[in-house]
This record gives structure tokens, sequence and C-alpha cells, in this order.
């Protein structure tokens, strides 16, 4: 059974009824705990939760509940019994290391700079665990770094909800310039790191829809300008692309096939959520993926070299392949 916020909640407030006297009936814990959460627990949910308190090998709390069938009251077996005191588990504390190190990407934000001292107490304490049991250099994650453009989430986030319309300066890959726009921002979107957002250009004379990078945007202010709401799916609005690219047209039917090694990963972590398996036998894998077609799935399609072949659509496939004999002639020179 998995554990859930709830479920632990309750664990807690059993655990602290439990070690206050006089002991309490089951009726009392019932009370006690639907009290705490302002709405009523069931006979049925109290009884899995002291279960599983008792017995969950993946909770490990194995907590000495038992009870006084003369008093009809529950009580711990050890009264110095609390799962408080329960030692962090390696897993736990690897999770926790974590979640710290992606805190630490975003400690720049308002939001999260207000709780830097709580999460720099955490992250020691994890560091003084991992030390005393000698694992201290068992497992290393990525040094958080500086996301350039972070600062732009704030102010992005008040246009959106504000509904007004953003001044910033942009700089295109390859271009030394920079191009000043103005955008109706809709949505911001994290990916691979990166952040963007998405929005209206309104200083051009094509009105569509476009991705920019914030860590090349520069200059931002918001303006006095306020846009009319746009109906968008911001939920499903990537749903039918790989990254953060807007591609032009529909979803097509993508084949691809892979090598058996290249295939096993490709399994575990699909390209796409579309992602269904067509064959998967005589040493290959072939899936297919309903996406529009555009840069990032190019990309990502030639980052697998020689152990992926696009077998439909056709013009995909042409472009990999000329893209392919473009690299190989590099090497020729």
């Amino acid at each position: 059974m998995p554990l859930n916020r709830e479920a632990y909640t309750r664990y807690r407030l059993i655990d602290a009824r439990l070690r206050r006297k006089p002991n309490p009936t089951f009726n009392d814990l019932m009370e006690y705990v639907s009290e705490q959460l302002d709405k009523p627990v069931s006979k049925r949910t109290l009884q899995l939760d002291l279960q599983e308190m008792r017995y969950n090998q993946a909770l490990n709390f194995n907590a000495p509940i038992e009870y006084d069938k003369y008093g009809k009251a529950y009580f711990y077996a050890d009264e110095h019994y609390s799962i408080n005191n329960l030692p962090v588990t390696a897993d736990e504390l690897h999770g926790l290391d974590f979640a710290i190190s992606i805190l630490h990407q975003f400690k720049h934000l308002p939001a999260i700079r207000e709780f830097e001292d709580a999460i720099m107490k955490i992250a020691s304490t994890v560091q003084i665990n991992k030390e005393v049991r000698g694992e201290a250099d068992y497992i290393q994650l990525d040094k958080p770094y500086r996301i350039k453009g972070l600062e732009f989430v704030e102010p992005i986030l008040k246009a959106i909800s504000d509904r007004r319309v953003l001044q910033f300066n942009y700089q295109k890959h390859g271009s030394e310039s920079n191009d000043q726009t103005l955008l109706e921002p809709y949505l911001i979107k994290e990916s691979k790191n990166f952040w963007y957002v998405i929005g209206r250009r309104i200083n051009k004379q094509e009105k569509k829809i476009l991705t920019f990078a914030l860590d090349r945007i520069s200059e931002m202010r918001i303006t006095e300008v306020v846009f009319e709401e746009v109906r968008l799916d911001k939920k499903n609005f990537f749903s039918n692309v790989v990254g953060v690219t807007i591609g032009e047209g529909n979803p097509e039917r993508v084949v691809l096939r892979f090598s058996e090694l290249q295939g096993r990963y490709i399994k575990t972590v699909p390209i796409h959520h579309s992602q269904k398996i067509i064959r998967d036998k005589n040493g290959f894998l072939e899936v297919e993926l309903q996406v529009v077609i555009n840069t990032e799935l190019k990309m990502q399609l030639l980052s697998y070299g020689a152990t992926v072949k696009v077998l439909k659509p056709k013009l995909l496939a042409d472009e990999v392949n000329k893209t392919a004999k473009q690299v190989i002639a590099q090497y020729k020179k």
C-alpha cells in the first residue's frame, strides 16, 4: 500500500495519542484523529492504520501496539517508543539529498528564499546523518547550478495573472543582437532544467504563439497594456510535442526502430507519453509515437546515432538521413 501524506498524518496522530495517558479506547483514537483532521475517520480506516503501523514492512514502524482487554484500551508495550524516534533510512536520506539539491537550484526565487535557513538546516542534518553512517561519498548528485533567467519567473507569473503585456529584449541563438519583444504571456514551462515563457508576440506582423527561453531574456518589464484572456488548454498545450518547441501542423504517426540494447532503455524511459510498442523481437524494438514533428524530436532522434532508424513518415526519415550524411561529411574533410 503506497504511503500518502494523509495516511502518514493519521499515523502521527495515532502515535501522539498512544503516548498520552490515559490509554485510549478505539473510540477515543477515532474521535481524536477525526477532530485533529477536522473530518470523520471511519472505523475501517483506523483499523487498517493500526495494522499498518504494526506490520507494514515498507513503513518499518514495527509499532509495539498492544490491546488491554480489561481496560479495552490501546497502548505501547514500550513506553519510550514513538515513530518520531525511528532512524531515517538510507533511502530516505538519499531522497532528502536529492530534494535539497533541487531546492538549491531555485533558492534565488523570493518564495524559496524565505525558507533558505530551514533548507540549510535540513541539508546539514542530512549530511551529518550520512557521515555517521559512513556513506557520505557513496552517492553523488549533480551539483546544483545557477539557472539563468529564474529571476523572471515571478514577474512573468504576475503578468499572466494580471493579463499584462510583457516587454523584454530577446537574443536568439546565433544572433549577437537583441530584439525588443512585446508578449502576451500565457504559460511558463520547465524542460530539462531550462525555463520558458509561452505567449503571443504582438509587435510583429504574425500573431502566433511562440516559446521564449528565459536564459536569453534581458531587461524585462511589465507594461500597463492589458490583453484579453485567451482560451488556452494549458494542461494539454504541449501534449503532442517532444520538448517545448511548438511545431507546425497536426500530430503524425512516427515509427522508429531501435537496436536491442537501445530498445531496453526506450522501454524504460519513453520518448513521449503516446509511445506504443509495435514489435519487440529479432534483436530490435519498434515503437510508434503520435507527435507533431518539431526540432527537438529531430535532435533527440539524432542523439541516438546508429541505434535508431526512422521508418515513418518518409519526410522525417529523409531529414534525419540528410543530417546524418552532413555529420559524416564533416569527418571526410
